[in-house]
């Protein structure tokens, strides 16, 4: 990424006072506007679903099925937790894509549009990773105050059914994310065709 931006930095001081068609660079900036409000969408969207979903739990936990045991209580902390801090890093990804500002010069803008795909980037990895791990451990450690409740069988369906759960929503995921990193690092390509 850095050799990217070091090229890109290079022509941008070759060609800074050139940039020859303003038809074609308001095209760019259209198409780039189109991206931008796709990612800033999808960002509203995780916001929506992931506040649903901590709700549901919160409800759940609170009237239908309160926990006494303490590590089951701390199993319903990490899973409200980690969504809580999803929730809360989707927000800075929102305030950090309305940052980036489409008329700034070229370079500032693809050197902000670089920096928020870094932010994304790591979003999409260990962070979010991190948060899954947590919220699948607090799932696992209700199990025990469950199994005072429910027959093996049912328990057994319970685990089984919550891997089988996230699978499909992880692939959903996992599908626009792939979309979203695709667009920022589309919106790169047509903001180095401005300056090239």
């Amino acid at each position: 990424m850095s050799n990217e931006f070091e090229a890109l930095q290079n022509q941008w001081q070759k060609d800074q006072n050139n940039i020859e068609n303003p038809e074609d660079n308001n095209g760019l900036f259209s198409s780039i506007r189109k991206k931008k409000s796709w990612s800033t969408r999808f960002h509203y969207g995780n916001i929506l679903v992931l506040s649903i979903v901590l709700i549901g739990i919160i409800v759940f936990f609170h009237f239908v099925a309160p926990v006494r045991a303490i590590l089951s209580r701390v199993g319903v902390g990490l899973m409200i937790g980690g969504l809580f801090l999803r929730i809360v890093i989707e927000i800075i990804s929102v305030s950090k894509a309305k940052k980036i500002n489409m008329v700034d010069d070229a370079l500032q803008t693809t050197n902000d549009t670089i920096t928020f795909y870094n932010f994304r980037k790591t979003i999409h990895g260990p962070v979010t990773l991190g948060i899954i791990s947590l919220y699948t451990i607090g799932f696992y450690m209700i199990t025990p105050e469950f199994s005072l409740y429910f027959e093996t069988w049912q328990m057994v369906l319970i685990d089984v059914s919550y891997i089988i759960g996230a699978i499909i929503p992880f692939i959903a995921i996992r599908k626009n994310i792939k979309k979203e990193i695709r667009i920022l690092l589309e919106i790169i390509e047509l903001k180095k065709k401005m300056i090239e």
